[in-house]
């Protein structure tokens, strides 16, 4: 996505973080015209007063809601298996990765002359409209994106000619349309993301009325329209002739309305943590307070109730914080025999290097010296965590582990978390990061990318995410932008942090320095039945090199596989 090429490099950064805020109110001056309907026509329509309950199999505005404050679910294969999808408006003309010249290929946004979308249909006014998305049922939208909000944005559901919902893109995406409110709807450090699913039977369409949005560093008016749609696609599992779509209640005023309580309940689990409710027979393991020095390691081991136990909580204390430190302190655990977690202290929890506070709804960096995790980790057995030194020096740390009895079935998942370690990447020629490729059978929960910037040189994060599921040999997850991937635009140093993804390093001055942010898939998981590769451009503006680092989270059933360094670093 391009950024900077119609600006001086020396002053984007800083303008973008201040015109954040404004951003919203300023947007589009000269429509007059408000949209034709609300998101949210109540009228007579029945509003619940009490919480209603999914029914069997149910796929609905409740039933998806209801996942969004939640992380159990991550943790077990799907009821109803779905493959991710996501249309872009990725430069078409990047189609074959043995052509350099084409692959990378950077104007990823829409104009009339460059139609990056699905189609444009001429209206019978002379206006028109613009197809971001059509999809085939059963499915379901979990997530749209725009660093350009412009226009009236209209779903339609099921070849119903009315939409389903209409309203103005900027005010629906920022969250200024009920109850697509803050944390559904927000804008994070100039990008503007919706968190909400739209479930359908049949099919989807998502138009616009227009293309034109503000430019946040002019003022004017600019055609360009740059958006991500994420989706999940239902599929029957191969040993049942189940229609999922007899499952689906398509989004309506309806179901939205059935789910009101239920979308208040989760906003404010989003925004204030969700209420823990410990089961009877959870039990606390403490980690007591070690010194850990090179070479050697302190281990706590747990061990499962009959049938499986799972870890729903994970808190570690330090008072650490040189980053050197904590980057060759290494957090290790050991699933029934198998290591699928191993990373640095620090970055294992979301941002690195260093101490980086933060907080979202899987992982948090404390001001006050803790560290917790609340990804789920299901075991049969015995779970063993370790804290190993792999530099000089001794660390303290200390903690406490929450086990709950659960047993472990055929469709659960051991949780994984891997650190790509840190990589002189040259720029030129443009070439594609390979952070990992995973095996067996599972999903894609998060990421988290730390990057290094040499002083003076242009914005580094114009490469698009590359995602190949099951042996693709084009992803079907192709980006706009590293900074899309994340959640903000416009090659932004503003941090900032969301239940699902934060921006938590920016260290300055402009694009110089250290920069860190992650993304957690909570509503959008991307399954693999058996395998997944995650690539990601080094495109930069400048000919230079840069340091680059990652972790991928994900889950699997036992023995699944990976291709990140083993051993220490």
């Amino acid at each position: 996505m391009i950024r900077v090429r119609r600006h001086s490099l020396g002053g984007v950064a800083v303008a973008a973080g201040a015109l954040a805020v404004g951003l919203v109110i300023a947007q589009r001056p000269w429509r007059t015209r408000p949209p034709e309907r609300v998101a949210l026509p109540l009228g007579s329509e029945a509003i619940p007063s009490l919480e209603s309950t999914p029914g069997p199999n149910e796929i609905s505005v409740l039933s998806l809601v209801n996942e969004m404050s939640r992380l159990d679910h991550l943790a077990q294969l799907p009821a109803a298996r779905f493959v991710a999808r996501q249309q872009s408006s990725t430069d078409r003309r990047a189609r074959d990765p043995s052509d350099g010249d084409t692959w990378f290929a950077n104007d990823d946004f829409v104009t009339d002359t460059r139609p990056n979308l699905v189609r444009v249909e001429p209206q019978s006014d002379g206006g028109k409209r613009y197809v971001l998305l059509d999809a085939e049922g059963p499915g379901a939208v979990v997530r749209i994106w725009t660093a350009t909000p412009t226009g009236t944005l209209r779903i339609y559901v099921d070849g119903d000619p009315r939409p389903a919902l209409e309203a103005d893109m900027g005010k629906l995406l920022s969250g200024q349309v009920f109850p697509f409110e803050p944390p559904f709807g927000q804008t994070t450090s100039m990008g503007y993301t919706l968190y909400f699913p739209f479930p359908y039977r049949k099919r989807c369409v998502i138009t616009v009325d227009s293309i034109v949005s503000i430019d946040p560093f002019s003022g004017h008016p600019i055609d360009k329209l740059y958006y991500q749609i994420g989706t999940r696609s239902y599929r029957p599992a191969p040993d049942t002739v189940a229609s999922i779509a007899e499952s689906i209640r398509s989004y309506s005023v309806v179901e939205l309305n059935r789910a009101r309580p239920t979308i208040a309940r989760v906003a404010a689990e989003l925004r204030a943590g969700p209420v823990d409710r410990p089961p009877s027979g959870r039990t606390t393991v403490q980690i007591p307070a070690t010194g850990v020095t090179k070479g050697l390691s302190s281990s706590t081991i747990v061990a499962a109730a009959p049938g499986g136990g799972v870890l729903t909580a994970l808190h570690l204390f330090t008072r650490e914080r040189d980053p050197a430190m904590l980057r060759t302190t290494f957090l290790s655990i050991a699933f029934d025999g198998e290591e699928t977690v191993r990373a640095p202290l620090v970055d294992f929890f979301g941002t690195g290097p260093g101490w980086n506070p933060y907080s979202s709804l899987p992982l948090t960096v404390g001001d006050d010296g803790t560290l917790a995790c609340r990804f789920p980790m299901p075991f049969q057995k015995r779970a063993v965590l370790s804290i190993v030194r792999e530099g000089p020096g001794t660390v303290e740390i200390s903690g406490s582990i929450s086990v709950d009895p659960r047993s472990f079935e055929s469709d659960s998942l051991l949780f994984h978390a891997r650190w790509r370690p840190s990589e002189i990447v040259r720029t030129r020629p443009f070439r594609d990061w390979h952070i990992a490729t995973l095996g067996r059978r599972g999903h894609l929960v998060g990421t988290v990318l730390e990057v290094e910037n040499p002083s003076g040189v242009a914005w580094w994060g114009e490469g698009d995410e590359k995602i190949y599921v099951d042996g693709e040999t084009f992803p079907s997850i192709f980006g706009t932008g590293t900074e899309d991937y994340f959640g903000y635009a416009w090659s932004s140093t503003q941090l900032f942090a969301h239940p699902y993804h934060a921006q938590t390093r920016a260290t300055g001055p402009g694009f110089s320095g250290q920069f860190s942010m992650n993304r957690f898939h909570v509503l959008d998981p991307i399954p693999f039945e058996s395998s997944l590769r995650f690539d990601l451009e080094a495109w930069h503006w400048s000919d230079t090199s840069m340091t680059m680092a990652a972790i991928l989270y994900w889950y699997a059933r036992p023995s699944g596989t990976d291709d990140f360094p083993s051993g220490q670093h």
